[in-house]
C-alpha cells in the first residue's frame, strides 16, 4: 500500500461550537490500559457491564439490516447511554407541528423547530416529536436549527423513514448542534442533499456532553460531515444509516471525534450497529472506546475504519470494511482499516475487496486477533499492498511496536494470475520492533506469506513461525486481555481462534 502516513488532520473540525457545555468528568471510567467494556450509565454513576456486550448482543459480526433497526432498545434510555430526564417521565412532552411545522417539504419549518427545542430547554427537559413529514430547515444559520437539543431532551421521530428534515440550501454551518448532558437524537432523518461544504467543521449533527445517544436515525446525501463528537463522555452512536450519494477522495466522515475546544477527549464512546455508505468512520481523538459491529463500504478517503495517532485504548471488534477504491487527496491507497491508536484490541474484523491492503496497525502495544483479510489490495499490489501491515511511520518511531497478531488470516481466494495481495503480513519501512506472532494463516497470497520493507534485518518478519518469537515475554496487563477474549462467549470469536489464543496461554 506504499508508505503510508497517518491522517491527523487539524482542520476545523471542533470549530463552530458556540455555547459548548464542558461535559463533566465521569464519577467512574477506566483507569490505565484495560479492554474496554461497554457502560450504561444510571443517573448518578457508570455500572461496567461484562466485556463486550451491548444490551445483551454479542458483538457477531453478520449484522443484518433488521437487526440493526431492532435491536436498539430505544424506549429504554437506561440500557444504551442516556437516561431519561425528570421531565419526560412526567410526561413533558411537545410536538414540532403544535409550534407550527407542516412536514410538506415545501413550507420553511426553522422557527416550529427552534420554539419547540427551546419550550423543553427551559422547562428542564421532554421529548419533542417530530410526527411523519418532510420538514425544510433554512440553511441560513449556524447552526441551521438554533436552538441545540440540550440536557435532557430528546429529539424524537416517528421513524428515520418517515420522519425527515432536510436542508433548503448550502449550509452555512452545521445541521443539528447538542449540547449538555442526558440529550438524544432517535429515529429519524437528516437530508443534507449532498452539498459538500470545503470547510470541515459542518456537520449533520454535533454532539457534545455527557451520556447522550443518536440512534436509528439515517443523515442520507451527508455532504461533508455526518456526526461530529466533540469532546464529552458515555456517547451512544448506534444502529444508524449514513450516506453519501457519490464516495470522495477529500477528508470526510461519517462519523468523527475530535478534541473539544478545552483540550478534553472523547471518552467511553460507543460506535456500534452503523452501516456507513460511501463514507468512513474517523475515531481521530478518543480514549476508552468501542468500535463495533459496524459496516463500511465505498469509501474514497484513506479507509473505511481509522483510529487516530492522540487515541489510546480502543476496541476495534466485529467490524466489516471493504469496497475502498483508489488513491484519496494524500495519494494513499484506500485501505479497509488503518489503526493508529495504541493499547488497542483490534479482533474479529472482516476487511476485504479493498484498492489498499485490508489492516493497517499502525498503534503500538495492540492485540490483533482473530481478523480476515482476503482479496485486498487491488491497486497497491505490486507496492507491497498486503492483508495486515505493521506500519511504521518518521513521525512514529514506535508505531506498532510492541504488539501481538494471534490467529489471523490473511488470503486471496482467485487464482494466482488473478490475485492482487501481495502478501498476508507486511512491514513496510524500518523502526518497529518487538511484534510477536502466534498460529496466523499468512499463506495464499499473491508474492508470499511475509515481507519487509526495510533495509535491515527484520526479525519480526523473518522468526515469524519460529518458536522464540511465540513465547517472549508479554506484560500481564497484555496476557489479561488476552484471557478475556479466549473465554468470553461474546465476543465473536471462532472456536478455531479460541483454541489458538488458549495454546497461546498454555506456554
Amino acid at each position: 500500500m506504499g508508505q503510508l502516513a497517518p491522517l491527523d488532520h487539524n482542520a476545523e473540525e471542533s470549530t463552530n461550537t458556540t455555547n459548548t457545555r464542558v461535559a463533566p468528568k465521569l464519577t467512574s471510567r477506566f483507569v490505565g490500559h484495560r479492554l474496554s467494556s461497554f457502560l450504561v450509565a444510571t443517573t448518578t454513576v457508570l455500572v461496567v457491564l461484562p466485556l463486550l456486550a451491548v444490551n445483551g448482543n454479542p458483538l457477531t459480526s453478520g449484522t443484518t439490516d433488521s437487526s440493526i433497526a431492532n435491536n436498539s432498545k430505544a424506549d429504554n434510555p437506561t440500557t444504551t447511554g442516556g437516561t431519561a430526564s425528570p421531565a419526560e417521565e412526567k410526561g413533558n412532552q411537545v410536538s414540532v407541528k403544535t409550534y407550527g411545522a407542516v412536514g410538506d417539504g415545501v413550507t420553511d419549518d426553522t422557527a416550529a423547530f427552534n420554539a419547540a427545542l427551546a419550550s423543553l430547554a427551559k422547562a428542564g427537559g421532554g421529548r419533542c416529536r417530530v410526527p411523519k413529514g418532510t420538514y425544510l430547515i433554512s440553511a441560513t444559520t449556524n447552526p441551521a436549527i438554533t436552538s441545540h437539543v440540550s440536557s435532557n431532551v430528546h429529539l424524537v421521530g416517528e421513524g428515520r423513514d418517515v420522519s425527515v428534515l432536510k436542508i433548503a440550501g448550502t449550509p452555512t454551518g452545521n445541521f443539528l448542534f447538542c449540547s449538555g448532558d442526558n440529550w438524544s437524537v432517535e429515529n429519524l432523518a437528516i437530508d443534507m442533499q449532498d452539498y459538500f461544504v470545503q470547510r470541515a467543521g459542518f456537520a449533520g449533527i454535533v454532539a457534545t456532553g455527557s451520556n447522550w445517544r443518536i440512534e436509528k436515525c439515517a443523515i442520507v446525501k451527508m455532504g461533508r460531515r455526518g456526526i461530529l463528537v466533540n469532546g464529552g463522555s458515555n456517547g451512544y452512536i448506534k444502529g444508524n444509516l449514513i450516506t453519501k450519494t457519490e464516495p470522495s477522495p477529500i477528508d470526510n466522515s461519517a462519523i468523527i471525534s475530535v478534541v473539544d475546544g478545552k483540550g478534553n477527549f472523547p471518552v467511553n464512546m460507543h460506535v456500534i450497529d452503523n452501516v456507513c455508505i460511501n463514507t468512513m468512520i474517523y475515531f481521530k481523538d478518543g480514549k476508552d472506546s468501542v468500535i463495533a459491529r459496524n459496516r463500511v463500504s465505498g469509501s474514497r478517503f484513506g479507509t473505511g475504519i481509522i483510529t487516530g495517532v492522540h487515541s489510546d485504548n480502543i476496541s476495534v471488534i466485529n467490524n466489516t470494511c471493504s469496497g475502498g477504491r483508489g488513491r484519496d487527496q494524500t495519494n494513499t491507497y484506500v485501505s479497509g482499516f488503518e489503526l493508529w491508536a495504541t493499547n488497542s484490541v483490534i479482533a474479529n474484523n472482516t476487511s476485504y475487496d479493498n484498492d489498499g491492503s485490508g489492516i493497517a496497525v499502525g498503534g503500538n502495544n495492540c492485540i490483533v486477533v482473530g481478523n480476515r483479510c482476503w482479496n485486498n489490495a487491488a491497486l497497491s499490489g505490486a507496492v507491497g499492498g498486503s492483508g495486515i501491515v505493521a506500519v511504521a511511520h518518521k513521525r512514529l518511531p514506535n508505531a506498532a511496536s510492541g504488539s501481538l497478531f494471534i490467529g489471523n488470516s490473511s488470503f486471496d481466494t482467485r487464482p494466482r494470475g488473478a490475485m492482487t495481495q501481495a502478501y498476508g503480513y507486511n512491514e513496510p519501512g524500518n523502526g518497529l520492533r518487538d511484534i510477536r506472532h502466534f498460529g496466523n494463516d499468512y499463506d495464499r497470497n499473491k508474492l508470499g506469506s511475509t515481507h519487509h520493507g526495510g533495509a535491515s534485518v527484520r526479525p519480526n518478519v523473518f522468526q515469524i513461525h519460529a518458536s522464540e518469537t511465540a513465547r517472549s515475554p508479554i506484560s500481564s496487563e497484555m496476557k489479561n486481555k488476552l484471557k478475556v477474549l479466549a473465554n468470553g462467549d461474546d465476543t465473536g470469536m471462532s472456536d478455531s481462534t479460541r483454541r489458538v489464543l488458549h495454546q497461546y496461554l498454555s506456554q
